[in-house]
This record gives C-alpha cells, structure tokens and sequence, in this order.
C-alpha cells in the first residue's frame, strides 16, 4: 500500500486536530513493474548469447583470416545463421506476445476452419524434426467437432508451438505425441499430450511464464526461444479460454484447452 498523509485542520501549537489519511492499494502497480524488469532482464539475456557468438565468429573470419579457408569460412556461416534464425524467432515471438497482450481487449478475427486440417498444416511444417526424431503424432478428433471457431493465425501458432515443445522438449527417439479435440453444447475441449519426460510437480506453476526453462542446466542446448508456452497462454485467453498442464515425470504430459464452443453475437460478427 502507499500511504498519503496530510493535515486539513492545524491548531495553535502547529498539530493537526484533523488529518487525511489515503491508502492507495498498488498491488497491481507494483506486480506490473516486476514484470516488466523480469522480461527485459530475460530477453537482453536471451538477445546476448546469439549475438556474442555471432560477433565472436565474425571477428574470426575478419581478424584471424579464417576467411581464406573456404571450409573453416563455411562452417563459421553455418553456425552464424543458426543463431541469426535464433535471434530472428525470438524477435517474431516477442512481437507476437506485444500484439496478443497490446490487443488484448479487441475481438480476435473469428472464422469458423478445419481443424484437422490446421494440424495437418502443423505436422508438415515440424516434419523434418518429427521425422529425426522417430515421433509418432496421432489426431484424435470426436464426431461432430471437425470445426473449430476462433482466429486461424492465432490457432495456427497454439498448436505449432505446443507440438513443437513436445519434441524439442524430448531427446528419445519414438515420442508419442497425441491431439485431439471434442465439443460439447458449451465448450470445446482440445489436448496435446506426449508419453515424454515429463514436467517436475515444482516446475507446473511456472512454465507459462516468459523464458522461464524447466532445466536450466540444459537451457542453451535447447532450441526454442523461451516464449511459446506464454505465446499459447496468451493466444488461449484471447479466445476466452483456458490451459492447463498435467505431468508424470518419465511418463506423460497433458496441456488441456478450453475454450467456447460458441461466440456472443456481438464477437462472432
């Protein structure tokens, strides 16, 4: 609390016979401002290391020569992309969760889309590393919740990155990974689940939160930039939803989504 306190009424020896007292409650305030000193502390950490190793291996091929061996030269490049397409996904994610938050009272775009079909868009796009890893992914979806309503592009990242934690997320070969989707007259019902690792019961609370590593021992082998589980929490509550984890450790994991099955007239147009 902020305590604000003045005289209204003074008397002869100068004390104050009457007095106002403003307790002003800055929870919220206060919350706000952590926040935004934990995300920037986190992502100038998350911006440094691809920069340094980029600046690290130019200053090789500049100063050193390594630019004369064209085979030293083009494994230096190699590696330099990899964390300019690094540093590139985790501007585009940053960007995504400015706009879902900054936009956050608006309607999202409703259309009413295949659902399959956007999973199908998901699978091909994470191929390359489904197929390295051995994964299996199955599509389990109810009879007569084919469709979902909701923003395409918004759905498109959701699954995208809840798919793409799971396998980034487990090193096996053979990850079972698992979507589907029911409805009933109210809500709609969909679970991306996987018979990985797991999540530790005291990691639960936290892994929605920005850049926030289950395994922090392990955090720079891993490829991700720290943001999808916010991006889909966000992504999740601009449809009014809500997302919940469940794990097992070195058995299974289970985000369950919530959301309407139906919009008021007002947002559905």
């Amino acid at each position: 609390f902020e305590v604000d306190i003045a005289p209204l009424q003074t008397n002869d020896m100068g004390g104050a016979d009457v007095s106002r007292v403003v307790l002003r409650d800055i929870t919220e305030r206060e919350e706000l401002e952590r926040v935004r000193k934990d995300f920037v502390a986190n992502a100038s950490h998350e911006l440094r290391t691809p920069l340094t190793i980029i600046n690290g291996y130019l200053e090789n091929l500049i100063d050193d020569g390594a630019i004369d061996d064209t085979e030293t030269a083009t494994r230096f490049l190699v590696v330099m992309k990899k964390h300019g397409d690094r540093l590139a996904r985790l501007v585009e994610d940053m960007l995504t969760i400015s706009r879902l938050e900054s936009d956050s009272d608006k309607p999202v775009q409703l259309e009413k889309f295949d659902f399959a079909t956007c999973v199908d868009e998901v699978i091909e796009r994470l191929s390359p590393v489904i197929e390295a890893k051995a994964a299996k992914l199955t599509v389990e979806i109810s009879p007569g919740a084919e469709s979902l309503q909701g923003d395409r592009l918004i759905w498109d990242q959701i699954l995208f990155n809840l798919v793409e934690n799971a396998l980034k997320e487990n090193d096996q070969q053979g990850l079972e990974i698992r979507v589907s989707k029911s409805d009933t007259d109210s809500t709609t019902t969909i679970c991306v689940s996987d018979n990985g690792v797991g999540i530790p019961k005291a990691s639960l609370p936290f892994i929605f939160k920005r850049f926030y590593r289950v395994d922090e021992s392990h955090a720079s082998e891993k490829t991700g930039t720290g943001l999808g589980l916010s991006i889909v929490k966000r992504g999740i509550e601009a449809h009014h939803g809500t997302i919940e984890a469940e794990s097992t450790p070195g058995q299974s994991t289970a985000f369950t989504i919530k959301v309407p099955t139906t919009w008021p007239e007002e947002e559905s147009g």
